[in-house]
């Protein structure tokens, strides 16, 4: 066979009696997807999204400002320490 790769015949799925999904790859990891320490792994990435995302919403919150009242309450009006400052 030229160029190799003679194990990528075209055989009918019968004929090597199994079922081809658990060959093919995909990012989901395919129909029986349960990687090793996914727990953990799940836990790490929560952990960095938080380490990340909670200094940038206190810097976020520390430089608000709004020139104009809103017209209904927004939850920022909570932890902003600078709204209602007129000093911009």
């Amino acid at each position: 066979m030229a160029g190799g790769g003679d194990h990528h015949g075209h055989h009918a799925d019968g004929a090597h009696g199994g079922d081809f999904r658990t060959k093919v790859w995909s990012m989901s990891g395919g129909p029986y997807c349960r990687p090793k320490h996914w727990k953990r792994n799940t836990a790490i990435a929560m952990a960095g999204i938080f380490l990340i995302c909670i200094p940038i919403a206190m810097k976020s919150a520390e430089l608000e400002q709004r020139p104009h009242h809103p017209v209904r309450p927004i939850p920022s009006q909570l932890w902003c320490k600078n709204f209602g400052n007129k000093e911009y």
